[in-house]
């Protein structure tokens, strides 16, 4: 159950330290006339982890780069972001950057009591965590940014065109996919390239980022 008052709010973000945290914190204090907020700072996750069990963070900021920068490990992540969505006193909030419809929607499905966007404003952030933090049982929000995304049409992928990109995830070239499953290559290209076509994705680098990210959910 969330609070129904709130005189103290500790904070943390699940990503490298940027001063856009500082200022974020200093407006929600602001704007929630909290009396005091304390933005935690924690070495690596596992300490985070621990503070969240022992219910001393209240919010907990990601930004959906830290699933593809390399800062964190894979297993570290998946760890972290089933920690937080199963916690009821911890409000997470999650910073959408550049994710095809088919990861927000999944990101939606994974708890996230909080999704917004870089087109989202610092007011709409304060509106959603006054519901989440002071509401007993509060709805996610999703900003219509984020619906906006989620209501792109984007094709299902066949399952063959799912295991051609998964296996170019893997270090397979086209021609070696070819032999593995025992299909032509023009069959193998084709298979790419509609999967690319349904993801809305151009180029090889943006495939590898899509699946890099897909592989957390």
């Amino acid at each position: 159950m969330k609070n129904t008052t709130l005189t103290t709010i500790n904070m943390t973000y699940f990503h490298q330290y940027h001063m856009s945290y500082d200022l974020i914190a200093s407006y929600i204090q602001q704007e929630m006339k909290v009396s005091h907020l304390k933005l935690h700072h924690f070495p690596d996750p596992e300490s985070l982890l621990n503070a969240v069990k022992e219910n001393k963070i209240d919010i907990v900021m990601i930004n959906s780069s830290c699933l593809f920068d390399g800062y964190f490990r894979e297993t570290e992540i998946r760890k972290v972001l089933s920690v937080l969505c199963a916690n009821n006193h911890t409000t997470t909030v999650l910073f959408a950057q550049n994710m095809k419809p088919v990861l927000l929607k999944k990101m939606a499905g994974a708890g996230m009591d909080i999704m917004l966007s870089s087109h989202d404003t610092p007011h709409e952030l304060v509106t959603a965590l006054m519901n989440a933090m002071m509401t007993a049982e509060p709805e996610p929000y999703i900003s219509q940014s984020i619906k906006a995304h989620l209501l792109q049409t984007q094709d299902e992928l066949t399952t063959k065109e799912w295991e051609v990109i998964n296996l170019i995830n893997q270090g397979y070239s086209l021609s070696q996919i070819a032999s593995k499953k025992c299909r032509a290559m023009s069959t193998v290209s084709t298979q790419k390239r509609n999967a690319m076509n349904k993801l809305h994705i151009t180029s090889e680098s943006e495939l590898l980022r899509f699946l890099h990210q897909n592989t957390f959910f």
